[in-house]
Formats: C-alpha cells, sequence, structure tokens
C-alpha cells in the first residue's frame, strides 16, 4: 500500500509541475513580483503606524492563525475506481494513508511557517511576543495545531459519528490556546495544544482501528481538493479536467439584447453570450477585477497603482485570449457565410469593452484611494486608454495569428 501512494504521488507531482510551469510564466511572475512589493509596502506601512495599544491586533492575529491552521487537507489522491478495487484490502489502508498524511503535513508545514511570520509583527507589537524565540515558539504552537488539523481530516475519512468532535478539533482548539497564549501565558498554551492533540491522537486511533472506512466521502472529498487545484490552474491555461457551467445571468440579459440580430453580429452575439454565461471565463473576469480594484484600493504611491493597473488589464485581456477558439470546435460555425475578418473583428469588440468596464472600474477605485494625488489619477487613466488601444489594435491580432498557427 505504501509503493500504490509512493506510485501516485510521482504521477501527481509530475502532473502539477506540467501545469506550474504554465502558471509561473515570465508575465505572471512579473505580476506577483509587483503584488507581493505592493502588498508588503503597504502591511509595512501598517505596522509603522501602530503604537501597541490597538485593541483589535490580538484578535485579527488569532483569526488568521486560526484560518491559516485550517487550510488545505490531505492529499489522499484516492480515485474513484478504489471503492471496488482496494476495498478487499480496507483493512490495509492505514498504511496508505500514514505517507499521505507526511506529504500533506510537508506541504502545509511550509505554509503554516510562512503565515506564521507574516503574522508575527502585529502580535510582536501588542508586546505578548517579541523577539527571535517567540517567533519560533509560535510557529512549533501553530505547526502542533496543523498537526491536530490534518489528524481531524483523516479522521473524517472513517465511519466515527462524531461531527461536533471534528469542529472542536478543527477550530475551538486553535482558538482557545491562542487566546491563553497571547492574554495569559504562552508556555500554557502550548502544552494545552500538545495535550490535546496527542490524547486526540490516542484515542482516535483507537477509534478507527475497529471502524469502517467511508469510501464516498473520502473520495469525495479528495475529489473537491482537485477541482480546487484545477480551477486555480485553470486561471492560466486549459485543463481537461475543468468541465464549464452554463449560467443564463438573467440580470444581465438586458446588455446582451442590445446586439442587433443580424449576420454582421453573428460572433459578436456568440462571443457576448458565451463569455458572459461561461461559469469559469464570467468567474476569471470577475475574480481578477475584484483582486485588481482591492488592491488598487489598498495600495498607496504615486506611480505603483499606475502599474498595478496595467497589469491586471493585461492580465485580464490576456486570459480572455483563448475564449477565441471556444467555438472551433463545433462543425456548424464553419458554414457560416461570414468573413473570417468579422470574426476578428467581433472577438476584438467584445474584448474592449470587457476591458473598458474593467478599466472605468479600477479608475473609481484609484480616485477614492488616492484623491490627493492628481498625477497618479491622471496617470492611470492615460495608461490604461493606451494599453487598451495597444492591446485591441497591435497585441491580440498578432497573439490570435500565433495561436491558429500552433493549433
Amino acid at each position: 500500500m505504501k509503493l500504490l501512494y509512493k506510485q501516485r504521488l510521482t504521477s501527481h507531482l509530475k502532473e502539477m509541475m506540467k501545469y506550474l510551469r504554465l502558471v509561473f510564466n515570465d508575465y505572471f511572475l512579473l505580476a506577483l513580483l509587483f503584488l507581493i512589493g505592493g502588498l508588503g509596502l503597504s502591511y509595512s506601512n501598517l505596522l509603522a503606524g501602530l503604537n501597541g495599544h490597538e485593541w483589535w491586533l490580538l484578535p485579527v492575529a488569532i483569526l488568521v492563525l486560526t484560518i491559516s491552521a485550517n487550510l488545505g487537507s490531505i492529499a489522499s489522491l484516492v480515485e474513484e475506481p478504489d471503492f471496488v478495487f482496494l476495498l478487499p484490502r480496507e483493512g490495509q489502508m492505514n498504511e496508505y494513508l500514514r505517507p499521505a498524511f507526511w506529504y500533506s503535513a510537508g506541504l502545509a508545514g511550509l505554509i503554516q511557517i510562512v503565515m506564521t511570520i507574516i503574522v508575527f509583527p502585529l502580535i510582536s507589537a501588542t508586546h505578548a511576543l517579541t523577539g527571535v524565540t517567540g517567533l519560533i515558539s509560535l510557529i512549533v504552537l501553530m505547526l502542533v495545531l496543523k498537526t491536530g488539523a490534518l489528524l481531524t481530516n483523516i479522521y473524517s475519512f472513517y465511519r466515527i459519528n462524531n461531527q461536533a468532535g471534528r469542529q472542536f478539533g478543527l477550530w475551538l482548539v486553535p482558538v482557545i490556546t491562542l487566546v491563553v497564549g497571547m492574554y495569559f501565558n504562552f508556555w500554557l498554551a502550548l502544552v494545552i495544544a500538545v495535550i490535546i492533540v496527542g490524547g486526540m491522537l490516542g484515542w482516535r486511533q483507537r477509534q478507527i482501528n475497529t471502524a469502517a472506512l467511508n469510501w464516498n466521502k473520502m473520495i469525495k472529498i479528495e475529489s473537491s481538493r482537485m477541482h480546487r487545484i484545477y480551477q486555480f490552474f485553470n486561471l492560466f491555461t486549459d485543463v481537461p479536467m475543468v468541465k464549464g457551467i452554463i449560467k443564463r445571468r438573467r440580470l444581465l440579459q438586458p446588455l446582451l439584447n442590445r446586439i442587433k440580430l443580424s449576420p454582421d453580429n453573428t460572433y459578436r452575439y456568440l462571443y457576448a453570450h458565451g463569455i458572459i454565461r461561461d461559469n469559469e471565463m464570467s468567474g476569471l473576469y470577475t475574480r481578477l477585477t475584484t483582486l485588481g480594484a482591492i488592491l488598487l484600493y489598498l495600495i498607496q504611491g504615486q506611480y505603483l497603482p499606475i502599474i498595478i493597473s496595467a497589469l491586471f488589464l493585461y492580465l485580464i485581456g490576456f486570459q480572455l485570449i483563448p475564449f477565441y477558439f471556444h467555438y472551433e470546435d463545433n462543425v456548424f460555425v464553419h458554414i457560416y457565410p461570414i468573413d473570417k475578418s468579422n470574426q476578428n473583428n467581433s472577438f476584438a469588440k467584445i474584448i474592449e469593452k470587457l476591458l473598458m468596464l474593467t478599466a472605468v472600474i479600477f479608475a473609481i477605485v484609484v480616485i477614492m484611494a488616492n484623491l490627493g494625488s492628481l498625477t497618479t489619477i491622471a496617470g492611470v487613466i492615460i495608461v490604461e486608454l493606451l494599453e487598451i488601444a495597444w492591446f485591441i489594435k497591435l497585441y491580440l491580432p498578432g497573439r490570435i495569428k500565433k495561436s491558429e498557427f500552433n493549433r
């Protein structure tokens, strides 16, 4: 069973690396660099303005750390046919899930360490914990709590009817220990966490030795986990495992009705309805626009908002380009008596309108966040208009032509 998990993990890592190479391209790394830099600058400015007596500092730190302790789940890598083919070896599934736990704990531990380091300045500002010793102690506590959360996730794979105990392990234990550590005594909190997690390990281990696996639930949890990963990858490239969901969007129907039903508007009608009603494409557009607007509202500076708005406009337009080929597999569109130039112009018009809508939202947010800086406001508006013109007139036609050649 250990060999089976090792084989599946090797295959899984190869697949993840294939998509990660596509995700972390030059454009995304550049955007990520500016994003981290902007957030880091804003966070640094926030810390500089603290006096350590703000009542909300410790509650916010406890909330963030509790949520981070529950991020992620066990990468069991089980598949739907396992319910049939591995059922005779159910008694040996502990050997299969043990390496799954350690692999998941390694990844989760790294994420937990990073989150703890990010949150620690808020805590040290209140002098609840300070210095390298305080940081290391908090990291140890969070790793213990994360271990308890992962153990609780594994126990949920078994037919153990104790939902209240699961919620206690996931949420109440981190909250209780962090409150005790921040407001009373940190070492007492660490002892409480070790005792609870250790006791939970021993008690639950005795239960699962006689309990049956809930195969349907375990497969469902793993499918949901992988679907979330594929959804993230689908923001950057086509993922065959993610199937689009079509929704009518009745609230946006008046906008779609403005497109006149004429032969010249055939592709405009298709692309407008397709992008708005396709759950993946409209969700991608909405998420990137919302994220960009939030960052522009939080990030201060004379030139940084200009760069961020330009980057997000480019990312949104770049991610929408693959939709040009959305109908290519439909044989009926190839018998339309419509020139290729009409298709290109129609797609460009739809992308232009979407980018203009995003540009207006970004401009409004920048105006709200930078009322005293006319240079920033004017710079954002001018750069957005120039970028949209460049993207639609120069970049988009060349990108489509290159994609057609590579298909």
